[in-house]
């Protein structure tokens, strides 16, 4: 017998369930993996700032380092208004710092004991800028769309 597929529990698309999982990883203690899936879902964010803002897309290859590197880069010498007014750059050096200290405490995981207090630090470090690049990628989409000039009809 075929199952109904209307089941009544409403469907959460792919960035949400991720932030979802990272708030269940966070509650039960699980620093290190809500550390790792907030950082996927903040590489996501910022391959689709770029896929907006340059003609070629990211590839698959470029790191989140890089990619972090390349809004910067973006930010300071090309004469994108939208990301100047959106993306600060102590905001972007605070997310490439965050990035070193997960990469740092993954090294140091090898050598020594990681505290739970530092695993506990970095996750709610890495949700708090998760939420501010969110705030910034929401008012910059919203302006984005509204740059956007549809050409006019004639007939």
């Amino acid at each position: 017998m075929k199952k109904n597929s209307k089941s009544g529990k409403t469907t959460i698309k792919g960035g949400k369930k991720m932030l979802v999982k990272a708030e269940l990883a966070m509650k039960n203690e699980f620093y290190l993996e809500a550390s790792w899936i907030i950082s996927a879902i903040l590489e996501k964010r910022l391959k689709k700032i770029l896929e907006k803002v340059e003609p070629q897309k990211p590839g698959l290859s470029n790191t989140f380092d890089q990619n972090i590197k390349r809004i910067k880069h973006l930010r300071l010498t090309s004469n994108q208004m939208l990301l100047t007014e959106h993306f600060g750059i102590p905001m972007i050096d605070a997310l490439r710092i965050w990035k070193n200290q997960r990469n740092e405490v993954m090294k140091d995981m090898l050598v020594r004991h990681i505290t739970k207090d530092r695993l506990e630090r970095l996750a709610g470090d890495g949700s708090r800028m998760l939420k501010e690049w969110d705030g910034c990628v929401k008012a910059f989409k919203k302006d984005f769309k509204k740059r956007i000039v549809l050409p006019a009809t004639t007939t």
